[in-house]
């Protein structure tokens, strides 16, 4: 009879170790603790008891009863978060600066990570759109981003280098959002912005004297059965800058993102024989007739925050010489 009472008592100490079964679960195991307790005392001696065992299938029993719960959202919060995995382009990880774009206004996010430190979360972000990337501390000059082309893969076939838009929801941490193209250039970032060295996360403001980027697109063509991959560059008119796009055989459009204000020119490249470029010429315009004499890049204008449609690079038909060689190794 002692031992029937020590194990109802052990039994009733390991409810709260698992999600509380209801009373007619925890009657129908107690029913059952007895009747083994009994069943043992009957069939072996006292002194061959084992009662860790008879603990042990209880509490599997109870912990088996309580499926885990699954998480949902906080009806009663008002920010959300961003985590993700760390790299960089080397053997170490240097420290971070891990920072969160809001899409819809001026305002960032951000974090200091430590070296080696291969996981970031931000929490308390409001709600709404943003863009992640992660700067190499002290001086920012090498940054990776949470783009497209990542999360392809990082493969020379990967043609989309758009950021990923990162829905922040209220009460929810959005996973993997993983800052790791490191290979985009200088050219595809924002400068990094201001922030307190002092300190281990804070907000800000983009300097509201920069102007957001604008875009380019059109559609693409060549003169054959197909359209090849092609390297579509944006040169600006007025510097040695040049931004581009990696397109796949057969994309009948392309379009830049991350363009500064300003004057472009654009010439495609059929990758595998970059010696036949088309360029967005006077010629385009003019319907590439015969009789379309000039061949004179067209200065293409990007606003900021707006993109510029429908320039189309299709002037292969120039003379030798007169669109500039491809920068793109």
């Amino acid at each position: 009879m002692k031992r029937k009472l020590f194990i109802l008592a052990i039994v009733i100490g390991f409810l709260p170790a698992a999600c509380m079964p209801s009373q007619e679960q925890i009657d129908e195991i107690v029913r059952s603790v007895q009747e083994t307790a009994v069943a043992q005392v009957t069939v072996v001696p006292a002194a061959t008891q084992n009662v860790d065992q008879i603990v042990q299938a209880t509490f599997q029993a109870l912990t088996a009863q309580a499926p885990a719960a699954t998480p949902v959202p906080d009806d009663n919060a008002s920010t959300g978060g961003i985590a993700g995995k760390l790299s960089y382009p080397s053997e170490g990880i240097p420290p971070l600066l891990v920072v969160a774009f809001n899409v819809n206004s001026v305002e960032f996010y951000w974090i200091q990570t430590a070296q080696n430190q291969t996981f970031y979360q931000m929490d308390n972000l409001p709600i709404g759109t943003y863009h992640v990337a992660a700067y190499a501390l002290p001086d920012g000059k090498l940054a990776g981003r949470y783009d497209q082309f990542y999360v392809c893969g990082l493969h020379q076939g990967c043609a989309d280098t758009n950021w990923v838009d990162v829905q922040v929801q209220a009460g929810i941490t959005v996973q993997n959002v993983d800052p790791g193209n490191w290979y985009a250039g200088a050219e595809n970032y924002p400068p990094m912005p201001f922030f307190d060295p002092t300190q281990a996360s804070g907000s800000g403001i983009i300097n509201p004297g920069i102007p957001a980027p604008g875009s380019i697109s059109g559609q693409l063509s060549y003169p054959s059965s197909f359209i090849p991959s092609m390297t579509v560059v944006a040169f600006e008119v007025d510097s040695v800058n040049y931004h581009y796009v990696v397109t796949n055989e057969n994309s009948s459009t392309y379009q830049i993102d991350d363009l500064s204000p300003g004057q472009y020119y654009v010439v495609a490249y059929p990758n595998g024989d970059s010696s036949i470029p088309g360029g967005y010429s006077q010629a385009v315009p003019c319907g590439l007739l015969a009789s379309c004499a000039d061949h004179s890049l067209i200065p293409v204008t990007v606003n900021s925050d707006e993109t510029t449609t429908g320039i189309n690079p299709g002037d292969f038909y120039a003379p030798p010489g007169t669109f500039p060689a491809s920068p793109v190794p």
